[in-house]
């Protein structure tokens, strides 16, 4: 990262694990070590029906002291994302010596566990971060409450960090049951029919009948 003066004893000196040194490209003084990850974890809807899925997600950031000075902080105002070790010397650049964004910037992998109903504690899957971001689908398996942990290991560059948060499972509403369809039985289908189409045919001998009546009149 940067330009150095080379291990001259008078710009660089390595003291408890960090390397302080004067970068020549910006003439400014940077101490190099492993810094401290901070976490954090949620889930939107924390009440869920029986049979549905949970989105968990979270955030994974640097907190190294440099993150807190006005330039950083003013750049990254939700935080420096932590990225891979692979990654560091292009990102350190981009957020300390206002070099390009790196485009191939590679994430740090989480692990989500969670501790469910019946106490049992389990790993439920992995996700890598991107731009401090990671997030994961899940369907649980039981009702009842659940504690999530999302954990990062620590690497090379960060100390280990987790955050922990919960949500519920409800059992699913009952379905509700369809009224029954009462079937016409065969006399119905028949019967009515039948007795109607007599009234009909009692009306028509009526009216002939009167009909007959008056062409008898003089």
């Amino acid at each position: 990262m940067g330009w150095g003066t080379g291990m001259d004893a008078t710009y660089d000196r390595v003291a408890d694990g960090f390397f302080v040194f004067l970068n020549t490209y910006d003439m400014q003084v940077y101490t190099v070590g492993k810094g401290p990850s901070q976490m954090t974890v949620s889930i939107t809807n924390d009440v869920i029906p029986s049979g549905s899925s949970v989105m968990i997600k979270g955030t994974i950031t640097d907190i190294a002291a440099g993150t807190r000075q006005k330039e950083q902080a003013a750049r990254f105002p939700q935080g420096v994302p932590a990225v891979s070790d692979a990654s560091q010397t292009g990102w350190m650049e981009y957020v300390y010596m206002q070099k390009p964004r790196p485009t191939d910037t590679v994430g740090v992998p989480i692990v989500i566990s969670v501790v469910d109903a019946n106490g049992n504690y389990r790993e439920i899957g992995t996700a890598t971060s991107s731009d401090g971001f990671f997030s994961l689908n899940w369907k649980p398996d039981i009702e009842g409450q659940y504690t999530v942990y999302a954990s990062f290991a620590g690497s090379e560059s960060y100390w280990p960090s987790h955050a922990i948060t919960a949500f519920a499972v409800d059992p699913a509403a009952p379905t509700a049951t369809p009224a029954p369809t009462q079937v016409q039985s065969a006399a119905d289908m028949y019967f009515i029919p039948a007795t109607a189409a007599l009234f009909v045919l009692v009306a028509i001998i009526g009216i002939v009948i009167i009909i007959l009546v008056l062409k008898k009149r003089p």
